[in-house]
């Protein structure tokens, strides 16, 4: 049996995790459902940024500080949707 390189796993991952954000989406109607869904979108961008940073930009061989700002930079556009979330509600 073949096994999978982790690279190869991490691009099923966010293939899965972006068919899992579409149909968030197409869930999304008005209300609350509309702020729960934006929050699972949210949550599924900072989870594939957080894969494509570890498995394809590797920035933890860059250095702690350098990684910590990728980190950082990765989680303001979910933060930035979640208030827009919580705006329209």
């Amino acid at each position: 049996m073949m096994k999978l390189q982790p690279t190869t796993l991490a691009w099923i991952a966010l293939l899965m995790l972006s068919l899992v954000s579409i149909q968030a989406a197409g869930q999304s109607h008005a209300g609350t459902s509309r702020m729960a869904m934006t929050f699972v979108i949210a949550i599924v961008a900072w989870i594939k940024a957080l894969i494509v940073i570890r498995y394809y930009l590797e920035s933890r061989f860059a250095g702690p500080v350098f990684h910590r700002i990728m980190l950082i930079f990765a989680s303001l556009a979910p933060l930035a949707l979640m208030v827009s979330g919580l705006r329209e509600l």
